[in-house]
């Protein structure tokens, strides 16, 4: 199956690459013009140079010569040296198989004027008249066949410019015609692309649309929606045919089964009549405890013992607010049972500042957030599981700290669990699957914030595979719900 997706993607990468295949073609075509132009140009101002160069050379040492001033033989060095320099470019930036000999004859003549000009120095600061005025002449004689040379250069340059020129203008012809080829070209397949899709997408959609809203008006009839495509419309319209068809099947059933309905209500009040009274299992249990310590097995018996006390504290009045040392006395009762059950995997410790014990909490506060730091952090550990409980005083608050060493949550669980604007009953039931009170963190959470009329504070530590540590500060002062009074209690 060619997911929608993906074909958007070859799509995309297709039309992509044409773009830039012919973008770059079109780049590289401007920059070989821009490289030939700027090659062309370099070589006229070189030739241009070395003609200018030349004459100002004789001119200096003609200066020199005449006015025999050290200045005039300061300038033809720096002149000499960058006539050197020019010539020294003729090799790689003038030559070539066209120009080969007259290149490599103009080469040899401005070696022949630089050497000229030497002799002519030489002669001259040797007083040597005859010798400096013959090689002065010579010099002259050179520099005319370097400017004859270098005309001739400049003129099979501009022949070749001319041709450069017109190829120039037929290839920039060329890369305008292919630009808006590839503008149209772009342009259609974008819209056959677009119709193509749109076909695919919007005939199942609205085929389903209809459908669908026959089903919103009770009719469940109609043939099977057909797709084509073999992409997630077909998925989804073979998804809605097989939903249809269940639901048809559902209410053939709801019909077969109506009859039975008042049979199962009648069993339903018989199976109220026949339910256990809590009281009667609280007694039982305590029976069997009893028998258990009298035939030697204690450990039974505490087990007992603790699983009765814990049925007897879930089951009480959530209404009515406890004290925190009924709370630990309970997780402790439940610690008892964990360890009973998974024995070494899992240590339980405790920190608990006595002080702090008799002050006024919700029922059922701290044994849900046990549970799931037990049920969702640690259950899965073979070894090393480890559940922490502290309570002690703080700036004025009673701290509760519930850490474990489990497997940590994500940031968006964290927001969940302390989000204050609420949460749907499934999210609810799916936080306290597991739980023996059937209370999840969420509602302690939000029972603490009434208790408290929002003077309580609860902050979650939690990090993927790091453990969890939950922080609860509450007053020691708790205003009683129905009346003005308050109820203090100070901790050393």
């Amino acid at each position: 199956m060619i997911r929608i997706r993906t074909k958007i993607m070859i799509f995309v990468t297709v039309l992509v690459l044409l773009v830039n295949g012919v973008t770059f073609y079109l780049y590289h075509s401007s920059q070989q013009t821009i490289d030939q132009y700027h090659d062309s140009f370099e070589r006229f101002i070189i030739l241009n140079q070395i003609s200018k160069l030349t004459t100002e050379v004789y001119e200096s040492i003609n200066a020199y010569v005449i006015e025999k001033s050290p200045r005039y033989l300061d300038d033809y060095h720096m002149l000499r040296d960058q006539l050197v320099n020019e010539k020294e470019k003729l090799i790689d930036k003038v030559e070539n198989k066209d120009n080969y000999p007259t290149v490599t004859n103009y080469y040899n003549m401005i070696e022949s004027f630089l050497e000229e000009c030497e002799r002519t120095i030489e002669a001259f600061q040797a007083e040597d008249l005859n010798q400096y005025s013959f090689h002065l002449n010579e010099a002259a004689k050179v520099s005319r066949f370097i400017q004859e040379t270098t005309l001739s250069l400049l003129n099979s340059e501009l022949t070749s410019y001319r041709a450069f020129y017109h190829a120039m203008e037929r290839k920039n012809l060329y890369l305008q015609a292919m630009g808006i080829s590839l503008f149209v070209t772009t342009i259609f397949l974008s819209l056959l692309t677009a119709l193509w899709f749109s076909k695919g997408i919007t005939r199942p959609i609205s085929l389903l649309s209809k459908s669908a809203r026959k089903i919103s008006k009770g009719d469940f009839s109609g043939e099977d929606v057909e797709v084509r495509t073999n992409d997630e419309m077909k998925l989804l319209a073979g998804t809605f045919n097989r939903m249809r068809r269940n639901i048809r099947e559902l209410i053939k059933e709801i019909k077969d089964q109506s009859e039975l309905d008042r049979l199962l209500k009648e069993m339903e009040l018989k199976s109220l009549q026949s339910q256990i009274n809590p009281h009667f299992l609280f007694n039982t249990l305590n029976t069997i405890s009893r028998m258990a310590y009298l035939e030697g097995s204690e450990k039974t018996s505490d087990l007992i013992s603790s699983v009765s006390a814990l049925l007897r504290y879930n089951l009480g009045n959530l209404d009515k607010p406890t004290t925190l040392r009924d709370e630990v006395r309970i997780v402790k009762e439940y610690f008892f049972i964990q360890q009973t059950r998974f024995g070494d995997r899992v240590t339980f410790k405790t920190d608990i500042d006595d002080t702090c014990l008799d002050i006024e909490i919700p029922i059922l506060t701290l044994q849900p957030i046990v549970e799931n730091a037990f049920i969702h952090g640690i259950e899965s550990f073979e070894s090393d599981a480890e559940i922490k409980l502290g309570v002690y005083p703080e700036n004025g608050q009673v701290i509760i700290e519930i850490h474990d060493n489990g497997v940590g949550m994500e940031e968006h669980v964290k927001e969940r669990l302390l989000n204050k604007d609420g949460e749907d009953d499934e999210k609810l039931q799916l936080e306290s699957q597991g739980h023996s009170t059937g209370i999840g963190m969420k509602n302690v959470v939000k029972r603490l914030e009434l208790f408290y009329k929002n003077k309580s504070d609860i902050q979650i530590e939690s990090a993927v595979n790091q453990g969890t540590r939950i922080r609860i500060a509450i007053p020691y002062t708790v205003e009683k719900r129905g009346d003005d009074q308050y109820v203090a209690y100070y901790g050393s």
